[in-house]
């Protein structure tokens, strides 16, 4: 009986949990019309030495109502943890490399290849984990179709985030907001907020399951610029 209420009680908390981003005032910017899509997510991570990870992403995006491909990316990425240092305890560093294939409004499919670097700190009170995230990555995007005409776009991102998990449970509830600005020579400009609700469950000892919602939240808008509002799915492994 106990573990069918709490069941209910996860369930119900989740639920909230995950409308909770659209009860947040957008005071950053009005959005002209709200576009919701689809995100589908795999994750696999493999850990050695305990200081070292190797780990491989791979998600799928659709919009337009989840009705038309959005965009694909494949994801490689080293992390190193300093846990042999007492004084950095819970600073982590990596680099990652992703392909991006991305359709356009002009039906043309673009390619673009991303690279990062980026400092993780991360604190545990309690129930609760808070982490501190800064990521600078650099993107190469073809302008044209059939032409070797590439354009660098230098990003920089800073993320807050807070996780709870009960004790002894196998349900994780988090929520992030990020601030995406990019640069331009020696200027930088503020471009987007993303917010992301989360919901995880873990399966076994190594796998997991997450459903999320990801809001982005552009400061500076157009007359036909869309919000879009992502649902999805994701699967991890760890190893």
């Amino acid at each position: 009986m106990q573990s069918c209420r709490r069941g209910r009680v996860n369930m119900v908390s989740a639920i909230a949990f995950l409308l909770l981003l659209f009860l947040i005032p957008n005071r950053v910017s009005a959005q002209n019309e709200t576009d919701f899509g689809g995100m589908l997510t795999a994750e696999y991570q493999c850990g050695f030495a305990n200081l070292y990870e190797v780990w491989v992403k791979e998600d799928l995006r659709f919009d337009h109502d989840f009705s038309q491909y959005n965009r694909s990316k494949t994801a490689l990425g080293f992390d190193y943890k300093f846990k042999k240092y007492r004084l950095l305890h819970g600073l982590k560093m990596g680099i990652a490399v992703e392909y991006i294939n991305k359709y356009t409004e002009k039906h043309i499919y673009r390619n673009r290849y991303r690279f990062s670097a980026h400092f993780t700190y991360k604190y545990d009170y309690r129930n609760w984990e808070f982490a501190f995230r800064t990521r600078y990555q650099m993107m190469m995007h073809d302008e044209t179709r059939g032409y070797y005409n590439y354009k660098m776009q230098h990003v920089w991102r800073n993320r807050l985030s807070v996780e709870y998990r009960g004790k002894n449970s196998r349900w994780s509830y988090g929520l992030s907001g990020e601030l995406i600005a990019e640069t331009k020579g020696k200027d930088l400009f503020l471009e987007s907020i993303l917010l992301v609700g989360s919901v995880d469950y873990r399966l076994t000892r190594r796998q997991y399951l997450s459903v999320f919602v990801r809001d982005y939240r552009d400061i500076y808008i157009t007359d036909d610029q869309i919000r879009t509002v992502f649902f999805g799915l994701g699967w991890k492994f760890k190893h």
